[in-house]
């Protein structure tokens, strides 16, 4: 597998993780599974934009990211500062 490859699919495993660290948060706060399953309907169709992708693009990421409640923030960290070169709402 080559080394992008490799990266594509570590970044596919944390995105998935991190869905599912969702869904046992609005099960602990009481959501049915109606609701569940409306989340995970989000997330496939946002999850399809990724994994049909060559590269990941932002755009994609960040409404994947929205739909998990959070938002996407760029950020180029340097040894001496850090820089946020955008943040998606």
């Amino acid at each position: 597998m080559t080394p992008e490859r490799r990266a594509k699919n570590e970044t596919r495993v944390q995105l998935a993780l991190l869905h599912l660290t969702f869904l046992e948060q609005l099960k602990s706060l009481g959501y049915t599974d109606e609701d569940l399953e409306k989340e995970l309907s989000t997330f496939e169709s946002a999850f399809s934009d990724l994994d049909n992708a060559e590269d990941i693009q932002l755009s994609a990421l960040s409404r994947y990211i929205h739909a998990l409640g959070g938002s996407l923030k760029l950020v180029a960290n340097f040894p001496d500062q850090e820089i946020v070169l955008a943040q998606f709402e």
